[in-house]
């Protein structure tokens, strides 16, 4: 069986709109895909509209009782968690540990 050769043709790119290899990566710009806006211009953005958020803001709007008031809340919560957990403990049996 005859081995065949194949001719292998340069082509120049020049000149040929068809003959150009145009890259498949991106381009790197700065200019984000989706969504219009970087995170840190969305950061800016939110803290010219609305303002410093969070505990600064809840304590001058409810006052420093507030705070108080939910903490009395949490800690009496814990207590009763507490005590919960030794009553189910003093009624159950004292269970065997597998060693």
């Amino acid at each position: 069986m005859p081995t065949r050769k194949t001719q292998r043709t340069t082509k120049s790119t020049t000149g040929s709109p068809r003959g150009l290899k145009i890259s498949s990566r991106r381009p790197a710009s700065r200019e984000p895909e989706f969504g219009g806006m970087t995170v840190r211009e969305a950061g800016r953005k939110g803290g010219l509209i609305g303002g410093r958020k969070g505990g600064l803001a809840v304590k001058a709007e409810r006052g420093r009782e507030f705070y108080q008031e939910i903490g009395r809340k949490g800690g009496q919560r814990v207590r009763d968690l507490i005590a919960a957990g030794k009553k189910t403990e003093e009624r159950a049996p004292a269970r065997r540990r597998h060693s």
